[in-house]
């Protein structure tokens, strides 16, 4: 029927994959339509939404990778004809969309605060390392590509960097974890990988696989066959992409060892110096506005070991429901924050210097 049809005919797929080869190469062409880039959602929802939802909404809602022109103008359509029953029609927009999400198998969309978002208080000089950082992004800022590792214990700022470096290079920031990436279904995660390859790619953002580990496992200790092909999906699109790629990880030990060349540099963030954590500390607690701390309550806080950026974090979330009173209930929260830790320097006294 294809080979003899002399009507135009335009037939339509979700899943090109389902239809046989033999099938497709009797096309006489064969176009993707794919999901818009970033930019072209949020230009489409701003279109539809008309007033429905709010800048920063719209901005939240584009950066799903999974918002079709067709969910958005759907969405559009139902929450427009119970905008008058509906108090927040911003909420009522998050939801219908959702709940189609939800059912396609992807994850929801939060309408919280960018849990992306650096904080106002986020200095690189407090990122314990072995080269100067600023020199790196001034760099970075002169090459079209870039493969970066960052390695080292939780919570000393791997990720928030990549997000400091998107916003000096004025770049967009797209970061990637194991539930955006894993999926239950064979080959499903290496499209997953693929496909975040090319939204970095149509986007020019600076692409951010938050615990690499997860997909760059050693092959050696493979025990099925799906684990070695989701590592060389990931050594192919890190070969082949031509922006800026960084991969976090906490376990640099456990990655595969053809992954280790493929980066152009390896870097490893420590625990604070003490002047670093000295640093972080005294601008917490007047961002706080808690009395400065006297010189035996710094004392006690150089008397710390592992401090990483990530701990006063945790501190400041408890702040929200459990108030900080004094500059020595913050040291001793800091002191507990240290204490559930595995101490991988016992051998050490203080801090790194």
């Amino acid at each position: 029927m294809l080979e003899s049809n002399a009507i135009p005919t335009i037939w339509i797929t979700n899943d090109v994959r389902a239809i046989d080869r033999a099938v497709v190469r009797r096309f006489d062409m064969s176009i993707e339509l794919p999901i818009p880039p970033k930019e072209k959602r949020q230009e489409i929802l701003q279109n539809y939404s008309a007033d429905l939802l709010s800048q920063e909404a719209i901005k939240k809602i584009a950066k799903e990778a999974h918002i079709a022109p067709a969910l958005i103008s759907r969405a559009a359509k139902v929450v427009g004809s119970v905008r008058e029953e509906t108090a927040d029609t911003s909420k009522a927009f998050e939801q219908v969309i959702n709940s189609t999400l939800k059912a396609q198998g992807h994850r929801e969309i939060t309408m919280q605060n960018d849990e992306l978002a650096l904080p106002e208080s986020y200095d690189p000089s407090l990122i314990n390392t072995t080269i100067d950082l600023q020199k790196m992004v001034d760099g970075i800022r002169n090459v079209p590509s870039a493969r970066l590792c960052f390695y080292g214990v939780p919570g000393t700022g791997k990720s928030a960097f990549g997000k400091y470096l998107a916003e000096r290079l004025d770049r967009p920031f797209l970061l990637k974890k194991g539930s955006d990436l894993i999926s239950m279904w064979v080959g499903g995660t290496e499209k997953n990988i693929a496909a975040a390859f090319k939204e970095a790619k149509d986007e020019g953002a600076i692409l951010v696989f938050d615990e690499v580990d997860s997909f760059l496992q050693d092959r050696r200790s493979a025990k099925q066959s799906w684990e070695v092909t989701q590592v060389n999906e990931m050594l192919v699109q890190m070969e082949n992409y031509e922006g800026i790629f960084i991969a976090t990880t906490n376990l640099m030990d456990g990655l595969d060892q053809a992954s280790l060349r493929r980066f152009d540099m390896k870097l490893e963030f420590n625990y604070l110096k003490r002047d670093q954590a000295l640093k972080l500390f005294l601008d917490e607690v007047k961002g706080l506005k808690i009395r400065k701390p006297s010189p035996k309550v710094q004392a006690q806080l150089s008397a710390l070991r592992n401090l990483a950026p990530g701990d006063f974090a945790a501190v400041k979330r408890q702040h929200r429901f459990n108030p900080i009173t004094n500059a020595l209930d913050f040291v001793e929260r800091l002191r507990e924050e240290c204490s559930v830790k595995e101490d991988t320097n016992s051998h050490k006294m203080g801090f790194v210097a």
